[in-house]
């Protein structure tokens, strides 16, 4: 295939694949995975607020994320290095228009788009022009990534970054190899396993990599009530090599939610032929999978660092049939019909991700946003989840730690903020002024009612 045709191909991958990921792109964050979406973007939206200060990331959330008793009413956020944060912060400056939430989630586009077009330079390199093409179409276009490649996480970033690195570490490029493994990692630590080719070319290389990581470590350790306790998912429910372990990972959600049931075909016959040129990849890709066993098992976004070398197994495996030279035909008609199914069922598995998971947080938080001062500090109680918070475009508690009166006297709460009469709002609306009251929600302000210990004495005469 001529270069010209090759990349009009690529250019038309990258077209298709931009395009299918407009679909509910002004969505609000409260799509699936909208706790940890919240989380990054509120990130974004303090830079905007109170600027940008890479060394003390803030978000919105005062709860004791550490596990340690910790309360956080800085707003600490020490997980990833904000890099993509920057990004998203750079692109909303733009003169362009358009919500912090659109550009958060047009920065994981951008950066699909580059990973789509590193890999088929990567495979192209490895194999020839026809399975580069079909890895990044499959990249691309596999239901499963288009969604998780325009979230408001920092994992998209992680795979471009990545695979930028082992793209220069192919063309003895160690300087650029460097860079980009090193924020790789900086982003998000697990990029360690998919660097593993670097490390197996390079030892030195790799260990240098990660001398930014680890001064950001030991930074962050100056502030424990902003580091989210993680060590849970590596195997905090013991389930790792249990029978659950292989049916959630290999049967629900690589062969079901991104394989589409039909698709194991290709692939399977894809990782039997590659272990010569991709078999490092492999090897990687499972290493994460069983050292973060439980993280995998309980959220499903943990998976998008795998989808590279998902798509050029399933590559290299449709070439493979393709050309198969007994009964050509009934193969080439075969592995169409599978993809095609592959698609549709993973589609139908993935539709449900973009739905709005409860419409009464967006309309408390537009009530809250027209109601209250821009520097209230509230609580939203949401099961611990940022999502509704971060709504209301207020800092505060997502839950109730202490009793009210103590979180009003400690950390100066002033309100109040539920989306279900529960027994503690139905306690807090008798002893606190109601400012709005909708069947959807009540925002509640933490003056006590003049009457209170007066009706309070003649319940308990």
């Amino acid at each position: 295939m001529k270069p010209k045709y090759q990349y009009l191909l690529l250019v038309t991958i990258l077209i298709l694949g931009f395009t299918v990921r407009l679909y509910k792109i002004q969505n609000p964050v409260a799509d699936w995975h909208s706790w940890r979406q919240a989380d990054t973007a509120s990130v974004t939206r303090n830079f905007v607020k109170f600027g940008v200060d890479l060394l003390h990331p803030r978000f919105d959330d005062f709860s004791d994320v550490s596990g340690k008793g910790l309360f956080n009413p800085e707003g600490y956020r020490f997980v990833e290095f904000p890099i993509f944060n920057l990004i998203h912060y750079s692109f909303f400056l733009l003169p362009l228009g358009g919500s912090l939430e659109l550009w958060g989630r047009l920065t994981s586009v951008f950066a699909a788009l580059t990973s789509g077009s590193l890999l088929f330079f990567i495979v192209r390199r490895r194999t020839n022009p026809t399975i580069g093409l079909l890895s990044a179409f499959f990249y691309l276009l596999l239901p499963f990534n288009i969604y998780f490649t325009r979230v408001i996480l920092p994992d998209p970033l992680m795979v471009t970054l990545f695979l930028a690195s082992l793209n220069f570490n192919d063309l003895k490029r160690n300087y650029l190899t460097l860079l980009f493994g090193s924020l790789a990692i900086l982003v998000k630590p697990v990029a360690i396993f998919f660097l593993l080719p670097v490390y197996l070319t390079n030892f030195w290389l790799g260990l240098i990599m990660l001398l930014p990581f680890t001064a950001w470590r030991l930074w962050s350790h100056l502030y424990p009530m902003g580091i989210p306790g993680s060590l849970w998912l590596l195997n905090g429910d013991h389930i790792r090599f249990r029978p659950a372990f292989f049916r959630w990972i290999f049967g629900e959600r690589i062969a079901v939610l991104i394989l589409g049931k039909w698709g194991l075909w290709p692939f399977l016959n894809g990782a039997f032929s590659t272990f010569g040129a991709f078999g490092v990849w492999t090897i990687s890709a499972l290493l994460y999978l069983f050292t973060f066993a439980t993280g995998n098992v309980r959220h499903d976004y943990y998976q998008i660092p795998i989808i590279p070398i998902v798509s050029i197994l399933l590559a290299l495996g449709s070439w493979h049939l393709w050309h198969i030279k007994t009964r050509t035909w009934l193969n080439r008609l075969v592995l169409i019909f599978s993809l095609v199914i592959m698609f549709g069922v993973s589609w139908y598995d993935v539709k449900g991700l973009y739905q709005i998971n409860n419409g009464s947080i967006l309309m408390a938080g537009e009530a809250v946003d027209r109601l209250l001062p821009q520097d209230s500090l509230i609580v939203a109680p949401y099961n611990g989840d940022t999502a509704f918070l971060y709504q209301t475009k207020r800092r505060g508690f997502t839950h109730l730690p202490l009793p009210i009166k103590d979180l009003k006297d400690r950390y100066n709460i002033q309100y109040y903020v539920s989306t279900t009469y529960d027994s503690d709002t139905r306690a807090i609306m008798d002893q606190y002024t109601i400012l709005e009251e909708k069947p959807e929600y009540v925002i509640i302000k933490l003056d006590e009612q003049p009457d209170y210990w007066q009706r309070k004495m003649q319940q308990n005469p």
